[in-house]
C-alpha cells in the first residue's frame, strides 16, 4: 500500500514526543506498558470492486429465483440444508402442509363426485367409537325385509295333487240329439300317407274312409282300413269342370268311351277292393254328365257297391239318373270339415252339421286324411259328448240316408 508523505512526518513527530513521555513515565514509575495494535487501512479501490461483485451476485441470485419454474423451486427448497436456527425444518413443514392441503382438496373433489353418483343409495349412519358403548347401533333408514324360508313339510305328508286348469268347454252348446240323430264321418284322399291314416283308424267309433287308386300307399292303406274294421270305399277320380285341375291316376274323363270308363273302374276296384262303395274325387264335370253317370251307376249296381255323391257340383245328374234307372244312392248333405285347416273352424262346421242331423235325422259330412294334425284329436275329444247327448255314429252304408 502507498502511504502519503505528510502522514509519515506527523507520525515521526508523534513518535519522538511519545518516546519522551515514555522515558519520563518510566523514570517516574507511573507509566504502565500497553500493547498497541497497528491500525490497518484498506484500499478504497478494492472495497469498491468487492461491493460491485457482491451487488452483481445478489442481483443474479434474485433474477434466478424469479425465473426458476415452480417444480424446480420446490426441489431446491427440499434440498435446502438444515441450519442451526431451524429454518430448513420450518420450510419442510410448510411444504408438507401445502402437500396435505392439496391431497385434501383432491379427496374432497373425489368425494363430491362420488356423492353425485350415490345420491340414490341409502346412507348407513355409523356410530362413533365413543358412542358404541353408550348407544346401541341404529338400523339404516331403509331396511330390507328378511327373506322368509319356505316352511319345510313333514316327511310323512304327501304333496297335494294340483288340479289341471279347466279349459272353457267348447262343446257346451251342443244340443241333445233329436230322435237318435245319426252322424256319418267320411274321410277322403286316403293312400297318400300311412301315418296320417293311422290317426283316423284309432278313432273309437265307425267311420268311412275313401282311398285314391294308383298311389304309392293305395293298396296298403286299403288293407289297413279293412283290418281295422272301418268301412272302405273307392275314391274314384273324375275330371273337374276346371280342366287345369289334374284329378290324378285312374281318372274318368269326358272324352272316354263307355268301355274305357268301365275298364278304368274295374282296374281301380281290383287294386283297392273289395270295397263297400265309391264316391267321386273332384268330378264336377263328370257328375254333371248324364250319360257318363248312367254308365257309372250301372257298374256300381252290377258289382254290388253303392255310389256316394260328394256333390262337388250343384248341377249334379246323380239324383235324376238314379231315379230314372231305379238305383239307390247316397249324398253328402253336410258341410266339408276342413276347407279351412283349423280346429276351431272344423268344430264350427260340425256344430252346423249336427243341427242338420237333428232336422233331417242324419248328416253325412266329409273331411280329409291330410287334416291329421288336428281333426282326429278333435273327434276324440268330441265323441264322449256326442255319445252322452244321444247321437248315433254310423258308416255310409249303415245310415238311413239312402235315396
Amino acid at each position: 500500500m502507498s502511504v502519503r508523505k505528510t502522514g509519515t512526518r506527523k507520525s515521526t513527530a508523534g513518535k519522538s514526543s511519545s518516546s519522551q513521555k515514555r522515558s519520563s513515565s518510566r523514570s517516574s514509575g507511573l507509566f504502565k506498558r500497553k500493547k498497541i495494535k497497528p491500525k490497518v487501512k484498506l484500499d478504497t479501490d478494492r472495497v469498491v470492486k468487492l461491493c460491485v461483485i457482491i451487488v452483481v451476485f445478489c442481483s443474479l441470485l434474485i433474477l434466478g429465483v424469479l425465473f426458476i419454474p415452480d417444480g424446480q423451486l420446490e426441489n431446491v427448497k427440499e434440498k435446502t440444508p438444515v441450519t442451526k436456527d431451524g429454518r430448513g425444518e420450518t420450510n419442510r413443514r410448510k411444504e408438507s402442509n401445502r402437500e396435505t392441503k392439496r391431497k385434501r382438496d383432491r379427496e374432497s373433489e373425489s368425494e363430491n363426485q362420488s356423492k353425485k353418483t350415490d345420491e340414490e343409495k341409502p346412507v348407513e349412519i355409523k356410530p362413533r367409537d365413543d358412542e358404541k358403548d353408550e348407544k346401541p347401533q341404529e338400523k339404516p333408514a331403509q331396511e330390507k325385509p328378511r327373506e322368509e324360508k319356505p316352511q319345510e313339510k313333514p316327511a310323512d305328508e304327501k304333496p297335494r295333487e294340483e288340479k289341471p286348469q279347466e279349459k272353457p268347454d267348447e262343446f257346451s252348446d251342443i244340443p241333445a240329439a233329436v230322435n237318435g240323430a245319426q252322424i256319418v264321418f267320411v274321410f277322403d284322399d286316403g293312400g297318400q300317407n300311412l301315418s296320417h291314416l293311422d290317426k283316423f283308424l284309432k278313432l273309437p267309433f265307425p267311420v268311412t274312409i275313401a282311398v285314391l287308386p294308383g298311389l304309392k300307399y293305395s293298396k296298403e292303406s286299403a288293407a289297413k282300413i279293412r283290418a281295422s274294421g272301418k268301412e272302405l270305399i273307392l275314391h274314384q277320380p273324375m275330371q273337374a269342370v276346371n280342366t287345369a285341375v289334374n284329378p290324378g291316376p285312374g281318372a274318368i274323363k269326358p272324352e272316354m268311351s263307355d268301355d274305357e270308363v268301365i275298364s278304368t273302374l274295374f282296374r281301380n276296384i281290383e287294386e283297392i277292393g273289395p270295397v263297400a262303395g265309391m264316391n267321386n274325387h273332384e268330378g264336377s264335370a263328370i257328375t254333371a254328365d248324364e250319360h257318363k253317370m248312367e254308365v257309372i251307376l250301372k257298374f256300381a249296381s252290377e258289382n254290388g257297391i253303392y255310389f256316394l255323391d260328394s256333390r262337388t257340383n250343384k248341377d249334379t245328374k246323380v239324383p235324376y239318373v238314379s231315379n230314372a234307372l231305379g238305383f239307390s244312392y247316397y249324398e253328402r248333405n253336410g258341410l266339408f270339415l276342413d276347407n279351412e285347416k283349423t280346429r276351431a273352424n272344423a268344430l264350427t262346421e260340425i256344430k252346423k252339421n249336427i243341427a242338420k242331423a237333428n232336422k233331417e235325422g242324419y248328416v253325412v259330412m266329409i273331411g280329409h286324411v291330410w287334416s291329421a294334425d288336428f281333426l282326429p284329436q278333435l273327434l276324440q275329444d268330441l265323441y264322449p259328448v256326442l255319445k252322452q247327448k244321444g247321437y248315433v255314429l254310423k258308416t255310409v252304408s249303415d245310415c238311413k240316408g239312402k235315396k
